[in-house]
């Protein structure tokens, strides 16, 4: 059996590649800058796989160290919910909401909706689901989830929904990409004909760009399909092709111009954010306070990007 990695080790990791030095991350802890480094040199041998690339300049995270910390983010979430239902299950509490959410839901929003439902109401526990906004749909469908959170611009007949905000689609490229100097926009033409970095069949993101091209009067009909969000950036990173995600999802690269976005003309990449349930069913109270802490914190969000 493989001997999984220490989740403290996997924290700290999350933490270098935030604040992006092994010093500061050692600051933030009260620890010394070398056992830091030992530990991360140590995790390094423990899975295998680089994860840093060190600098005079500080740290940054190599291409499989992105995708490493992807999955650490989401392994610790998982942690994090169990210490909370094992601490629910001693106090004698149940989990009250069973939540399916997608992908890039569960990245960028999900941890801090838990978080402010767990200050409002404290005896609210959530069990969090991670999927495709697709197999989403199917869990809250089934029965196997109370609520789900999704990004599809379509929803099932069988699903009530309600959008709690909006999610902008983005196309990027690596600097020395040819649309990186590109003074036109791209048009649904060139999106159709390129080779796309894109998520898999039955992501929103997926069936966003999907939707979108098919109003423009084209199709997708090739690109390279992968799963992850951070692996389809690393990709793009490493001058595979342009990519197309959430600009949540490239804020970091494209903020530090490691990226570069590119204008798309008479293409809408704009979607919804929705919950959705059973259609014969009410939501219960549980959900209902989690979709208010959800909808309250994506407003709050748009009036800080407005301002």
């Amino acid at each position: 059996m493989t001997r999984l990695p220490d989740l403290d080790d996997l924290a700290l990791l999350v933490l270098v590649a935030e604040t992006g030095s092994i010093g500061r991350a050692a600051t933030r802890l009260g620890l010394t800058q070398p056992s830091v480094s030992r530990r991360m040199s140590a995790l390094e041998r423990s899975l295998g796989v680089g994860l840093l690339s060190r600098s005079r300049r500080g740290t940054t995270l190599t291409p499989a160290g992105r995708v490493v910390v992807d999955w650490a983010a989401s392994l610790l979430a998982s942690a994090e919910q169990f210490g909370r239902s094992v601490k629910a299950l001693r106090e004698q509490r149940s989990v009250t909401v069973r939540a399916a959410v997608s992908m890039t839901i569960a990245e960028y929003h999900a941890p801090g909706w838990v978080a402010g439902l767990d200050r409002q109401a404290p005896d609210v526990v959530v069990s969090l689901d991670v999927h495709n906004s697709t197999e989403v749909a199917e869990l809250v469908e089934s029965g196997a989830a109370d609520v789900g959170f999704l990004e599809s611009p379509t929803i099932r007949a069988s699903l009530q929904a309600k959008r709690i905000g909006w999610d902008r689609i983005a196309v990027a490229v690596a600097p020395g990409h040819p649309w990186a100097r590109r003074r036109k926009p791209v048009t649904a033409d060139d999106l159709a004909e390129s080779r796309l970095l894109v998520r898999e069949e039955g992501s929103g993101t997926r069936e966003t760009l999907e939707s979108a091209l098919v109003a423009a009067g084209r199709e997708l009909t090739g690109g390279v399909v992968m799963g992850s969000n951070s692996a389809l950036t690393s990709a793009a990173l490493a001058g595979l092709g342009p990519v197309v995600l959430s600009e949540l999802a490239l804020a970091t690269e494209l903020g530090s111009g490691r990226l570069v976005e590119v204008p798309v003309e008479n293409v809408s990449l704009r979607r919804p954010l929705s919950v959705v349930w059973r259609r014969d069913e009410a939501l219960t109270e549980g959900s209902t306070a989690l979709l208010q802490v959800a909808a309250a914190s994506l407003r709050k969000g748009r009036s800080v990007r407005e301002v």
